[in-house]
């Protein structure tokens, strides 16, 4: 009797070791492809702004208005997104991260 209460126990911890596991590395995974489309995405946006800034510097004939123009539609952006969108950029966030933490339930 007590060899199969043993043997039961040893089943059951290696199973939710092994579930444990599977959580982990999903998380781990998640985390990782997340942080590297934030990377790719930063990395394509800094190099479409370089692109729209020079782009606008050699029509306008002037490096300071061209990337004066990129800088000044970025900063009224930062100012649109602080006073109008805050909420919404709020809710966006925290529902995506309970999507992301309830998706293996």
């Amino acid at each position: 009797m007590f060899t199969f209460i043993k043997n039961f126990i040893n089943r059951k911890l290696e199973y939710f070791q092994n579930e444990a596991i599977k959580v982990i590395v999903s998380l781990m995974t998640e985390i990782f492809m997340n942080f590297f489309l934030l990377i790719f995405f930063i990395i394509i946006f800094f190099l479409g702004s370089l692109y729209f800034s020079f782009l606008l510097s050699y029509y306008f004939g002037s490096y300071i208005l061209g990337f004066g123009i990129i800088t000044f539609l970025y900063f009224i952006l930062l100012l649109v997104l602080f006073f109008f969108c805050k909420d919404f950029i709020r809710c966006f966030i925290k529902n995506s991260l309970l999507k992301i933490f309830n998706r293996g339930k």
